[in-house]
């Protein structure tokens, strides 16, 4: 029963478990601090086999993965995650340690892949684990990125506008297009974004996998403008004079209308730079610039009280006169009107310039070296 239904009652509840329950709950599966490897094992192992899954992983991405000790004879011994005390396997991954630049590993031995792409441009995922007892056997494999995940659409707005204000400009942004080479792609798209004053953001993409035109999508709205101004509230009726007979309330006066809504801010404006050689890299965008919708009309005041009707006194039959009806209550207000819509922003501009012009010296240094290779290939 909910809470909503009961609102003085506090609802308690106890678990209880079963001895079975109890028991495995008792259990821990962590290994106790002094669990070490066979020395006779130890000595025998001359490497360790790395297993993952994915092949290939996205950015931010998890990857999967399972260790096995070579052993000299050839055989193997997996590292096994969970722990029986009463049967210890005789590797456990906790006897490993996990390191990468480009990835955290996880204490069961997973890993998670570094969300920026610039991480992986170069080297992809390098993937290490080195026996912690014999820091010698060591083995790393590489896992290659996939960008097929990146997202290729982006609107930016400028500031909603305060009460009764515009709103304020889309920001300027600025896309930089290049072609880039790297062990994983023959042609990798590198694009980046400057929104405003903010440091430039990067994104890849293998260009053999996208569309040829108008498709990643780069939008700088208008912000959207502030509320309208309230309507005023109508005045209270004057009240009824007592007397016999007793005088009406007179009528509230009416409400004041809401006042329109302020403009949304124009569209901003966008910069795309593209290397002279490479001009047809300007066709993969597709530019919005809209308007900032209008804001909200104001609220509408409400009407005024009617006043209050007068009291009956005594006639001159020594009876009471009726009290006076009150007076009607004004009418409320209308709402303010939607604010208009702000103008598209400019149409966008396009620069060609030398390849080592695009980005700018911002440019991380493996994006670079990447760019740089795929010149020299063409």
């Amino acid at each position: 029963m909910s809470d909503t239904m009961q609102p003085a009652r506090r609802i308690v509840i106890t678990w209880v478990l079963s001895p079975l329950l109890a028991a495995l709950a008792a259990c821990s599966h962590k290994p106790p601090a002094d669990y070490a490897p066979d020395p006779g094992l130890l000595s025998h192992i001359r490497d360790i086999e790395i297993t993952v899954s994915p092949t290939v992983v996205c950015p931010g991405g998890v990857i999967q993965a399972s260790y096995q000790a070579v052993i000299d004879d050839g055989t193997r011994v997996p590292f096994i995650r969970s722990y029986d005390k009463k049967n210890p396997p005789r590797l456990h991954s906790s006897f490993l340690g996990y390191t990468s630049a480009e990835a955290s590993g996880t204490k069961d031995g997973n890993w998670v892949t570094a969300q920026d792409p610039v991480v992986s441009a170069m080297n992809g995922f390098r993937l290490t684990a080195t026996l912690k007892s014999k820091p010698s056997i060591q083995h790393s494999v590489i896992v290659a990125p996939d960008y097929s995940c990146m997202p290729h659409a982006f609107a930016f707005s400028g500031p909603g506008g305060g009460a009764m204000q515009g709103g304020g400009n889309g920001p300027e942004v600025a896309v930089h297009l290049a072609m880039g080479h790297s062990r994983f792609f023959e042609k990798l798209l590198v694009v980046g974004i400057d929104v405003g004053t903010a440091a430039p953001f990067y994104l890849l993409f293998d260009a053999r996998a996208i569309p040829p035109a108008d498709w990643l999508t780069i939008e700088s709205r208008g912000g959207r403008g502030g509320a309208g101004g309230p309507g005023t509230r109508g005045r209270d009726g004057r009240p009824g004079a007592s007397g016999c007979p007793a005088q009406a309330g007179g009528p509230g006066g009416d409400g004041g209308d809401g006042a329109p809504g302020a403009p949304g801010g124009r569209g901003g404006r966008i910069t795309i730079v593209v290397p002279a050689e490479q001009p047809f890299l300007a066709g993969l965008v597709n530019v919005r610039a809209p308007g900032g919708p209008g804001g909200p009309g104001g609220v509408p005041g409400s009407g005024g009280d009617g006043g209050k009707g007068g009291q009956g006194v005594m006639g001159a039959d020594n009876k009471r006169c009726a009290d006076a009806a009150d007076g009607v209550a004004g009418r409320k207000g209308e709402p303010g009107p939607i604010g208009r819509d702000g103008p598209r922003g400019p149409r966008h501009d396009i620069y060609t310039v030398p390849a080592p012009e695009v980005f700018g010296p911002a440019l991380p240094p493996d994006l670079a070296a990447l760019i740089a290779e795929s010149r020299g290939r063409q």
